[in-house]
């Protein structure tokens, strides 16, 4: 167990690399507990330009509507790119383009204006919404009795109703869900340049070339040698998935309904197993620990973000989410996918972390006799 109690004490130099990383970790992870999961949803004051062309009674009644709520600008005929450049500069929320047939389309129950808004902010959904809701109520008007009756109209889209909603406890665990999926996702962040950072330097230390020479003439057989490294490593990256873990807990010790605990330990375990294979594979190639500590940020910063932790893989678009679906990272977060996922519906991520492990631990053989066959 020689091999084993120093690559233990090798980790234990790195302490002041390991401490900091987890109490920044943890300090961003009790700044989002505290600050995150509001219970209320207010509509915003939105910046809105209207380009009436119609100058209908119709589309005097949107824009008063549109006005009852917001800050409303009114304009001829505008080019289209001024209105675009107004929304990318972000001096307006949105901007509405009224057609001269408006009014037949409201009747038809067509599609009557052009919105203009950047699609990624909350406001474009609300501006669609609005519209819509006066679309569909206008058009019940005429259908109802062949004119627009602006004062019933307005008076039907402001009147509102009271509801009082008795779902606190859904409410509550879908918040604690998306506080331990957050949390998850950087942890798994967290867990890979942890590993890659101590393992692949202490590593470096261990691969180099006269050091590897004496183990060799050591009598020590390659597999007890590579047995005892190999349950070294798993021994602190379990011990690092358990502070993970029962840190989650810890920092949501009275809102764990809703969490799939189970299934985040399972892919916190699976993350570290991945991450160990990845790295022996990388220090089975080079030795060299400005290579290694270049590599750990490269690989670990290009999964979080290809895969979705950082920032949400919609944004990204199509290409980019099936970019994701092939990538370790985006399968981790697949096993707690919601609330009340199964084992069964997990079994497809679960296997395919297991197939990229078996993976680079095959590369990281084939590359490590490589490098051992050339040394002797």
């Amino acid at each position: 167990m020689t091999i084993f109690k120093i690559i233990l004490l090798h980790f234990w130099k790195f302490k002041w690399m390991i401490i900091p990383l987890a109490l920044v970790f943890f300090l961003i992870a009790a700044m989002f507990s505290s600050f995150g999961g509001t219970d209320t949803f207010e509509s915003e004051k939105l910046g809105v330009t209207v380009v009436d062309e119609s100058e209908s009674g119709s589309s005097k009644a949107l824009i008063e509507y549109l006005n009852s709520s917001h800050d409303v600008e009114v304009l001829g005929k505008t080019p289209r790119n001024h209105l675009e450049e107004q929304v990318f500069l972000m001096e307006i929320h949105g901007a509405v383009i009224i057609p001269e047939d408006f009014e037949r389309h409201v009747k038809n129950g067509e599609p009557a204006v052009e919105i203009i808004t950047d699609e990624r902010a909350a406001s474009s959904v609300q501006l669609d919404s609005e519209i819509s809701k006066f679309l569909i109520f206008a058009n019940a008007q005429f259908n109802e009795g062949g004119e627009l009756d602006r004062d019933k109209l307005q008076t039907a889209l402001t009147d509102t109703v009271n509801v009082e909603l008795n779902n606190d406890t859904m409410n509550a665990d879908g918040e604690n869900f998306e506080n331990a999926a957050a949390y998850s996702n950087f942890a798994a962040y967290w867990l890979m340049l942890f590993i890659m950072l101590s393992v692949g330097n202490l590593m470096s230390e261990y691969n180099k070339p006269e050091l590897q020479k004496r183990i060799i003439a050591a009598p020590v057989s390659s597999t007890s040698s590579a047995v005892q490294i190999l349950g070294a490593q798993s021994l602190v990256g379990f011990f690092a998935v358990l502070v993970m873990f029962f840190g989650l807990v810890g920092l949501y010790y009275n809102h764990l309904d809703g969490m799939p605990l189970a299934h985040i330990f399972v892919a916190l375990v699976l993350i570290m197993a991945f991450t160990l294979a990845l790295q022996y594979a990388i220090n089975a190639l080079t030795t060299n620990r400005f290579i290694v500590n270049g590599l750990a940020n490269l690989i670990t910063l290009g999964l979080a973000f290809l895969s979705g932790i950082f920032i949400p893989i919609e944004l990204f678009g199509d290409g980019a989410e099936r970019i994701a679906e092939f990538l370790p990272l985006y399968h981790y977060t697949q096993i707690y996918a919601s609330p009340d996922i199964t084992w069964s519906e997990s079994a497809l991520s679960i296997g395919i972390l297991l197939l990229y492990i078996l993976a680079f631990l095959i590369i990281g053989i084939i590359f490590s006799n490589q490098r051992k066959s050339t040394q002797l």
